[in-house]
């Protein structure tokens, strides 16, 4: 993909792919926060593990979103967006970058992989009444996130998105000389946030 900025000079460019990259994050944020509202708000881990499969469908969902702007995007790419930059972390307390580098872990291993050290696997023989039966023994990979540490991972997602929403406003006024402009229907925007569930302003 050729660089559509590639006339901006290069600190400008390069300013406003970081820009792209804050605007995607917060709703990458947004939306695991979001799920990790609702694993909450249902109380889903009650029902776990008679109903394990949405817990562990939508624990990953919230993981892989929430992981997604850190996670060496566009590779191959001719111009890439680069990640967020490592210092948006500071939003955090000590405690929940601990749980952000778990959650990293956890994303690089056993959920968007199967790695064979995060699961080792140690297939046995079960012998019983002198038959053989092959157990696929494993370290549990799925096993989704504690209620408690959900419900600190939803705090962090907010916290992030407003980190991402203060550096959108700092780079911003620099930028938006370059940036498009569209004329919209007034009734047509307030549809589209609308349908968005963004509040309108009034």
């Amino acid at each position: 993909m050729a660089d559509e900025n590639a006339e901006l000079p290069r600190e400008l460019a390069g300013k406003l792919r970081q820009f792209n990259r804050v605007l995607m994050s917060y709703v990458d944020f947004q939306q695991a926060g979001g799920i990790a509202g609702y694993i909450i708000s249902e109380n889903l881990h009650d029902r776990y593990p008679r109903d394990r499969f949405l817990l562990q469908g939508l624990n990953c969902a919230m993981i892989v979103a929430y992981c997604r702007p850190f996670s060496g995007n566009d590779r191959g790419a001719d111009v890439k967006i680069p990640d967020l930059p490592p210092k948006i972390l500071q939003a955090l307390t000590p405690e929940e970058r601990e749980i952000h580098a778990v959650i990293m872990e956890d994303r690089n291993t056993v959920l968007a992989h199967s790695d064979s050290r995060a699961w080792e696997p140690r297939p046995q023989i079960h012998r019983v009444r002198g038959r053989d039966i092959l157990v696929p023994m494993f370290n549990y990979a799925h096993a989704p996130l504690t209620r408690a540490v959900t419900e600190q991972f939803a705090t962090m997602c907010h916290k992030l998105r407003e980190a991402c929403f203060e550096e959108r406003l700092r780079l911003e006024p620099e930028l938006k000389p370059y940036l498009p402009v569209v004329e919209v229907d007034e009734q047509e925007l307030k549809r589209f946030a609308e349908e968005r569930g963004i509040k309108w302003p009034t």
